[in-house]
C-alpha cells in the first residue's frame, strides 16, 4: 500500500501547519494553521498545491492558530469537507477564530488567494464550530470515502480508515492520531506533550510499532537545564526577589495553554508557601479560554480531576484603565498575553511602562520569535537601550527566562521515534536546527528507519 503525504505549510518550520495524506484514496487534511508571523501568500496553507487530489476529511489537532487559524479559508475553498476535534477543541474554534479576524484587521495583507479572508465575519464565525463531528479520546470511528456522516459502525469497505484520537498533553482538547487500514498503521503527533504539566496529564499516545510517524520536532534542538519542577522553583525564587524589593511581576502568556498552566503554578506556590499570597491580574480572551478548561474538569484527562481555576482569587484587567492599576503601586502578579508582546498587546504595553521600574520583574515564559518584541527584550541588556517594537527603550527592570514548554523535549521525542520504530518518520513543526538535530540522532542509531524531511507542497509516495 502507497502513502502520499503533501505539506500544505508547516514543514521546516511553526508556520500555517497544514498536512494532506492520501491512504487508499481517501484525502484527509490535518489541521489549517495561520503563520504566527506571515501575511502574506505563506500566512496560509497552500491548498493549490492539492491539485486535483481528493479531499474527503478534515481532522483538528488542536486550537492554537498556527493550527486552526486559515479554518475559514479552508472550509470556503473545501466545503464539502468531514470535519473532526474533540469537543473541547471545537468549544474554542470561535474564540480562536475571532482573535484570529483581529489579526487581519489590524495587520494588511498582500498576495492572498482571491476571496481567502471572505468568512472571516463575526456571523460565519458563529458557524464552524457546528461543522466538527467530535470524537472522545480512544474511542474508533471509521473514516469512509462516501460522502456519509463519520460513523462509530465497523468498518465495511477495506479501504474505509479507523481513527482513533489520544490525549496530546499539549493543550486541552489537544489530540494526536492513529490511522488504521488493511493491517498498516500512521501517526501523526500534532502538538505533543508526554511529561505532565501543572494542569493536565501528559499524552496517551500508545507506544507500538507503526508504518508511518509524522511528528513534530519543536523542542528537537533544546535541551532544557532544568526540570518542570526545578523551574517552579526558579519562578519562586524570583516572584520573591521582586516583591520583597516592593516590585510587581509580569508574566507575558499565550492566552491558550499557557495562561491556564501558570495560573496553576503561581496557586500551587501560593498553597506551598513558597511565594507570599499576592493579588494576582489577569484578563482579555483568556478568561473565555479558563472557562472552557473549568467546563471539561471532569471529562477530560487532568492530574486533578475536578479542579476549577475560577477557585484562583483572581482580579480581572480592565485594559482602557490597566495603566493606573494598583499593580503599579503594590506588589502583584499580572498574567497577560500575547506571549510575545506582539506590539499591540497588553503586555506589551505594559512592558513599555515595566521596563522603566527598576524593582520590578519580567518573567519570559516561553519561545520568542525572533522577529517579535518579546525576543528582543529577551536580548536586552540592563540599563543599555534596544529597540522593542520599534520603540527605543532602556530596561531597567529585572528579567528573567522560565521554560514551561507545551510541546515535549528532545530526549521524550526521541525515546518516542524508539519505541514505534517507524518504517517512515517524518519530521515536521520545528525549525532546521531542530529538525535536524533529531534526524542524525535517529540516523546514527537506526539505519533501518527511511526519515523524510518534506518541503512545502512536495508530494511524497511511501510504501507501507
Amino acid at each position: 500500500m502507497t502513502i502520499e503525504l503533501l505539506m500544505l505549510g508547516g514543514a521546516g518550520e511553526i508556520g500555517a501547519n497544514s498536512c494532506y495524506i492520501n491512504i487508499n484514496g481517501h484525502g484527509i487534511i490535518i489541521d489549517a494553521g495561520l503563520h504566527p508571523r506571515r501575511r502574506d501568500r505563506a500566512a496560509l496553507p497552500e491548498l493549490e498545491r492539492l491539485g486535483g487530489r481528493p479531499v474527503h476529511s478534515f481532522i483538528l489537532t488542536h486550537a492554537h492558530t498556527d493550527h486552526v487559524g486559515a479554518l475559514p479559508y479552508v472550509v470556503k475553498t473545501l466545503p464539502a469537507l468531514r470535519m473532526i476535534t474533540t469537543r473541547p477543541t471545537r468549544d474554542l474554534v470561535e474564540i480562536m477564530l475571532r482573535n484570529t479576524m483581529k489579526l487581519f484587521q489590524l495587520e494588511p495583507t498582500v498576495e492572498l488567494p482571491a476571496g481567502a479572508l471572505d468568512y472571516y465575519t463575526p456571523a460565519m464565525l458563529e458557524t464552524f464550530s457546528l461543522l466538527f463531528h467530535t470524537a472522545a479520546y480512544e474511542e474508533p470511528i471509521v473514516l469512509s470515502k462516501e460522502h456519509q456522516p463519520v460513523g462509530l459502525s465497523s468498518m465495511t469497505d477495506s479501504n474505509d480508515i479507523r481513527l482513533t484520537l489520544y490525549d496530546a498533553g499539549h493543550i486541552i482538547g489537544s489530540a494526536a492520531l492513529l490511522l488504521e487500514t488493511n493491517g498498516s498503521a500512521v501517526i501523526h503527533t500534532g502538538d505533543i506533550k508526554f511529561s505532565p504539566q501543572a494542569l493536565l496529564n501528559g499524552s496517551s499516545l500508545p507506544k507500538h510499532h507503526v508504518d508511518c510517524l509524522i511528528i513534530e520536532c519543536t523542542n528537537g534542538a533544546d535541551e532544557s537545564p532544568h526540570s518542570y519542577e526545578e523551574e517552579k522553583l526558579r519562578l519562586a525564587r524570583f516572584i520573591n526577589h521582586i516583591t520583597n524589593q516592593h516590585g510587581s511581576v509580569l508574566l507575558p502568556t499565550f492566552a491558550l495553554g499557557k495562561t491556564q498552566e501558570v495560573l496553576k503554578i503561581i496557586f500551587e506556590l501560593m498553597q506551598a508557601q513558597r511565594i507570599p499570597v499576592l493579588p494576582i491580574f489577569t484578563g482579555g480572551m483568556s478568561k473565555r479560554i479558563t472557562k472552557i478548561y473549568d467546563r471539561y474538569a471532569h471529562t477530560v484527562p487532568r492530574r486533578e480531576p475536578g479542579f476549577l481555576l475560577k477557585s484562583i482569587p483572581l482580579t480581572y484587567i480592565n485594559y482602557e484603565t490597566m495603566m493606573s492599576e494598583r499593580f503599579f503601586r503594590e506588589p502583584s502578579i499580572v498574567i497577560v498575553s500575547s506571549g510575545m508582546l506582539n506590539e499591540g498587546s497588553p503586555s506589551y504595553q505594559l512592558a513599555q511602562r515595566w521596563v522603566t521600574l527598576r524593582n520590578f520583574g519580567i518573567g519570559i515564559m516561553g519561545y520568542q520569535d525572533p522577529s517579535t518584541p518579546g525576543y528582543a527584550l529577551l536580548h536586552s541588556e540592563r540599563g543599555v537601550e534596544f529597540s522593542m517594537g520599534g520603540v527605543n527603550v532602556t530596561r531597567e527592570c529585572e528579567l528573567e527566562r522560565f521554560r514551561f514548554s507545551a510541546h515535549a523535549q528532545r530526549d521524550e521525542l526521541l525515546e518516542y521515534i524508539f519505541a514505534t520504530r517507524p518504517k517512515h518518520l517524518v519530521l515536521v513543526h520545528g525549525d532546521t536546527a531542530a529538525i535536524e538535530s533529531v534526524r542524525a540522532t535517529v540516523q546514527a542509531h537506526c539505519d533501518d528507519i527511511s526519515i523524510l524531511v518534506p518541503e512545502h507542497g512536495v508530494g511524497y509516495q511511501m510504501e507501507v
